[in-house]
C-alpha cells in the first residue's frame, strides 16, 4: 500500500513539475508573440509599461481596478486619442510591467505612476480617470499633486471609507481574493494556461468578452501567476490605502465627476441585503462627488461595476466633455 502511495505522489510531483514547464515554455511563447504596445519605463530599478497615444493638452491618464491591465480601457483609449494626448499603464505587476519590491498600497502606486510619468517627460496638467482601486489611486494622486491636475474622473470607484459603512464589500473582497489565491496556484502548474488553449475565451471572464476581439487572447496571455500574486497583494492592503486617502483633502474646487453604476452589483447577497448595499453604495458615490463644489454625479443606469467596459460611450462623452471645459477655462 505504502508503495502505491509512494507512486501516487511521485506521479503527482511529475505532473506538477511538467505543468510549471510548461507555463513557463507557453509564457516565454506570448512575451515574443505579444509585444508591449507602449514602453517600458524605469521607476527605480524595476520598468512599468506605459502607452501614450494622441496629442495635446490635458493629458488624460487612466488607472484601472484590482486584477486588470491597461488593455480594459480600449474601448476609451482610441476614441480620447482623437482628442488629446491619452496615456494607459500598467501597474507593477500586471500586464508588461514588472512586479515591484514595495507594499501594493494606494500611496506606493501614486509615487510609482508619478514618477513614470515624469520619467517619461508626460509633463502636467492631468486629467485623472480612475476605475475602481485605480480610482481610490487617483483620487490620493489628486489631492497630493492638486497644482498639476486638471479634473478627475471616478468610475465606480472604490470609497475610501467603504470597509467601515459597508461591510458587504468587506465580504466580496474577502471571496476575490481566494478567488485569485485557487488562480494563482493553478496558473503556476499550467492548468489555467491548458484551459485557455483548450476553450480559449469560452473561459473567459464576462468583463474580458466583452472587449474587442483582437484584445481578448492578449489578456487572457497575462493570466499569470504574477498577475494573480499582484492581485492578492493590492486586495490585503486596499483597506490600508482606503485609509491612506481618507486621510486627505482635494482641492474644493476640482473639477469633479463620479460616474456610479446602475446595475445591482451585490446580487450575490440576499434580495435585501443586496438591496440596502447597493443604497449605501450609492450613498459613498454620492458622498465622494461633495468633496469638491465643482462636481457631478452620473449614473450609469445600464452597468454594473465595469462601467467603462458595459457603456464606453458614456465614459467616452464624459472625458470629452471635461476636456471641453478644461479647454474652455
Amino acid at each position: 500500500m505504502k508503495y502505491l502511495i509512494g507512486g501516487f505522489v511521485v506521479l503527482v510531483l511529475v505532473l506538477a513539475l511538467a505543468g510549471v514547464v510548461y507555463q513557463a515554455i507557453a509564457t516565454a511563447r506570448d512575451l515574443e508573440k505579444y509585444s508591449p504596445p507602449g514602453k517600458l519605463v524605469d521607476v527605480g530599478g524595476y520598468q512599468l509599461h506605459l502607452n501614450c497615444q494622441g496629442e495635446g493638452s490635458p493629458t488624460v491618464v487612466m488607472d484601472y481596478g484590482l486584477g486588470g491591465m491597461s488593455l480594459v480601457w480600449s474601448w476609451i483609449q482610441p476614441e480620447i486619442a482623437s482628442l488629446t494626448r491619452v496615456c494607459t499603464y500598467d501597474r507593477a505587476g500586471y500586464g508588461w510591467s514588472d512586479p515591484s519590491p514595495h507594499p501594493r498600497t494606494s500611496q506606493q502606486m501614486v509615487q510609482e505612476l508619478y514618477g513614470l510619468l515624469k520619467n517619461s517627460g508626460i509633463e502636467a496638467p492631468y486629467l485623472l480617470v480612475g476605475h475602481s482601486l485605480g480610482g481610490l489611486n487617483l483620487r490620493l494622486f489628486a489631492s497630493q499633486y492638486p497644482n498639476e491636475v486638471a479634473g478627475l474622473i471616478l468610475v465606480d470607484a472604490v470609497p475610501a471609507n467603504v470597509y467601515s459603512r459597508l461591510p458587504a464589500f468587506q465580504k466580496s473582497m474577502a471571496n476575490t481574493q481566494r478567488l485569485f489565491s485557487t488562480l494563482s496556484v493553478i496558473s503556476r502548474i499550467g492548468l489555467l494556461r491548458l484551459l485557455i488553449q483548450l476553450r480559449g475565451t469560452e473561459v473567459a471572464p464576462d468583463f474580458v468578452k466583452q472587449l474587442p476581439l483582437e484584445i481578448q487572447p492578449i489578456i487572457l496571455a497575462k493570466f499569470l501567476p504574477q498577475t494573480f500574486d499582484t492581485a492578492i497583494a493590492e486586495n490585503q492592503l486596499m483597506a490600508t490605502s482606503a485609509e491612506q486617502v481618507s486621510q486627505t483633502e482635494l482641492p474644493n474646487d476640482l473639477p469633479l465627476v463620479v460616474l456610479s453604476h446602475g446595475v445591482n452589483m451585490f446580487d450575490d447577497l440576499p434580495q435585501e441585503q443586496a438591496k440596502q448595499a447597493e443604497l449605501t453604495w450609492q450613498e459613498l458615490q454620492a458622498e465622494i462627488a461633495n468633496l469638491s463644489s465643482n462636481s457631478d454625479l452620473k449614473i450609469a443606469e445600464q452597468s454594473g461595476h465595469n462601467i467603462h467596459i458595459d457603456q464606453p460611450q458614456l465614459v467616452v462623452n464624459t472625458i470629452r466633455q471635461a476636456i471641453d471645459r478644461f479647454r474652455q477655462t
